[in-house]
């Protein structure tokens, strides 16, 4: 069969393409590649001798099977020491659990649990009566302008000598956090979750590390700090697990002074306190109660107080209306906020326990959801707050004192409540806090040295926020280093300093 042109082109073509292939040598060239990369990828031959390590096969035990499914009867067993064994060990694990929160009640020598006490020894004996006691009782205020207030404001700055993340004023979520009332020393007390009280000295910071020291004075969340009034060296801290302590800082002695349990005998949370002088003060509970004792006993018990019941569910924060020490307003988990005359004592009506007695309720508000705080200036306002998104002012006093106007406002039956009040100012504010951020609480400077009644909360977008009693907003201070939430803040009773700290136990000072 004659081939054609084509067919006669292709085959010399591959006659031709197989020539040029073994004259390229790629068979030899890939052999050379491969044992080239062998050779570059193989370690190096050791120089000396390696010892060869014996392995020791370790003996594989049993993997655990039910014995019940292994159809083991238990007579069979025999005296179970293992699970004996097991048992004491889960039994002790537990009882350590429950004794790291069981209260102190010994009275403590701070030596034995502080490193350096003489820190405590040298504040002490650095604050008298005439630091701040005058300023808070007695001197004048002039009155400035909210223009005023604003502009000096404006001129706080964050404290530059260290970063906020390097002032650990507690080690945990800090739930509380004041000022000592000194004017001559700036002086910090925090308190949070575990019970863990930090004082930082901010006037004695060294070079390298601020002047914090810290103690465990409680074995939980520590409610509330306040300086006693006329005692400016004792310093007083309540705790959940229901007791109140005060902490000498002359005498490096904390005490136990308070302690309250329920009526079965358990710890009762104390969520806050307040003193009326140096020996008398107010407490409230977890559980809704309210009890005035007096410090002139040695150990304060439950049976040494006056108990009333203010609601059925935690108060959160009181306050007492600075004209009147027998006027208190209460701010519950039960969505209220709830004003009362101690002089008026009545059988509750309202209340869901049987045969409780309390004060007459001269007014109260309910919101839509809980309310966290309630707080109460000289001119007769309250301002509260809770997690509706909103802070509320009351303005109480209208020209005719406060116990006047709360007395004109609509009555219900006797020992029950009546939802009678509604805010003269409303601001919209963020304090969906939620579960790792302690709860935001609107506060007022005590006794604030220009006049002007202001008070300040934190901001979830990691701020503060300074309104006056008019609701106008005096300061707004944001900083690249404030990158949490400073969730617990306050005022200097006197001076326009504040201070707040996060849910690590980091601190912000202006100042």
């Amino acid at each position: 069969m004659a081939i054609s042109e084509f067919e006669k082109q292709r085959q010399a073509n591959i006659a031709r393409n197989k020539e040029l292939l073994r004259k390229l040598n790629l068979n030899e060239l890939a052999n050379e590649f491969g044992k080239n990369e062998v050779a570059k990828n193989k370690p190096p031959k050791p120089k000396h001798k390696i010892p060869k390590v014996k392995v020791v096969k370790q003996e594989i035990l049993p993997v655990r099977r039910s014995r019940r499914i292994a159809g083991v009867k238990v007579e069979e067993v025999g005296s179970n020491e293992i699970l004996d064994k097991l048992d004491e060990d889960r039994i002790e694990k537990e009882r350590l659990k429950q004794l790291e929160s069981v209260r102190l009640s010994d009275d403590l020598k701070l030596s034995e649990v502080i490193s350096d006490p003489s820190v405590l020894s040298k504040l002490g004996k650095s604050f008298s009566m005439g630091d701040f006691y005058d300023e808070i009782k007695n001197k004048p205020l002039t009155s400035k302008t909210e223009e005023q207030a604003r502009e000096e404001l404006s001129n706080l700055k964050l404290y530059e000598e260290f970063q906020p993340n390097q002032i650990m004023l507690t080690t945990a979520r800090m739930t509380t956090i004041e000022f000592h009332p000194s004017n001559k020393r700036k002086v910090v007390f925090g308190g949070d979750t575990n019970g863990m009280l930090g004082i930082w000295a901010v006037d004695d910071d060294a070079d390298d590390e601020p002047a914090i020291t810290r103690f465990n004075p409680h074995r939980k969340n520590i409610a509330r700090i306040s300086v006693r009034p006329d005692v400016p060296e004792e310093v007083v801290s309540s705790s959940y697990d229901g007791s109140i302590r005060t902490m000498d800082l002359q005498r490096n002695l904390s005490q136990c002074v308070v302690e309250f349990d329920d009526q079965w005998g358990d710890a009762s949370g104390v969520s806050d306190f307040k003193f009326i002088d140096k020996n008398v003060g107010y407490l409230t509970t977890l559980s809704g109660e309210f009890a005035i004792f007096d410090l002139r006993q040695s150990c304060v018990k439950r049976e040494n107080c006056q108990i009333y019941r203010l609601h059925d569910k935690k108060i959160g924060y009181f306050s007492v209306c600075p004209t009147d020490e027998k006027l208190v307003a209460s701010a519950s988990l039960d969505r209220t906020m709830r004003l009362w005359d101690l002089r008026m004592i009545k059988n509750q009506i309202w209340s869901d326990y049987d045969d409780v007695k309390g004060p007459q309720c001269l007014a109260a508000y309910r919101s839509r959801l809980s309310v966290s705080c309630t707080d109460w200036n000289r001119h007769g306002d309250i301002v509260c707050n809770g997690y509706d998104d909103s802070i509320r002012i009351f303005n109480l006093d209208k020209g005719k004192g406060v116990l006047s106007y709360l007395n004109s406002l609509p009555k219900a039956e006797e020992g029950d409540i009546v939802e009678n009040l509604e805010p003269d100012i409303t601001i919209k504010h963020n304090c969906q806090s939620g579960r790792w951020v302690s709860i935001l609480k609107s506060r007022w400077q005590d006794n604030p040295r220009d006049g002007v009644e202001k008070f300040v909360i934190a901001n979830m977008k990691r701020n503060f926020d300074i309104y006056s009693r008019d609701g106008v907003m005096l300061a707004h201070f944001d900083d690249d280093l404030m990158t949490s939430v400073p969730a617990v803040c306050t005022f200097h009773p006197t001076e326009n300093w504040v201070v707040g700290g996060n849910s690590s136990g980091k601190t912000f000072l202006l100042s």
